[in-house]
């Protein structure tokens, strides 16, 4: 008489979403991290010089910036 192993209640393959949050976070940040910081070097020039036109760029370039900084993380592999 054999007895047979016991069976796990568990499913085989369970998925892993927690990689897939810590990627979505990371996204986020760089995407709100961009602009707020570029954007603040902006608005800080812009009072210093009494410009209102670096606060744009700064926020333009901000975006693209963690962008291109998102695609490289992310985008090539």
């Amino acid at each position: 008489m054999t007895q047979e192993p016991e069976r796990s209640t568990e499913p085989e393959h369970t998925p892993n979403y927690a990689g897939q949050t810590h990627l979505a976070t990371d996204v986020i940040a760089y995407l709100l991290a961009g602009p707020l910081l570029f954007g603040g070097a902006g608005y800080l020039l812009d009072h210093v010089l009494d410009i209102t036109l670096f606060v744009v760029i700064g926020l333009l370039l901000g975006m693209a910036l963690a962008m291109y900084v998102i695609w490289l993380r992310y985008g090539t592999s």
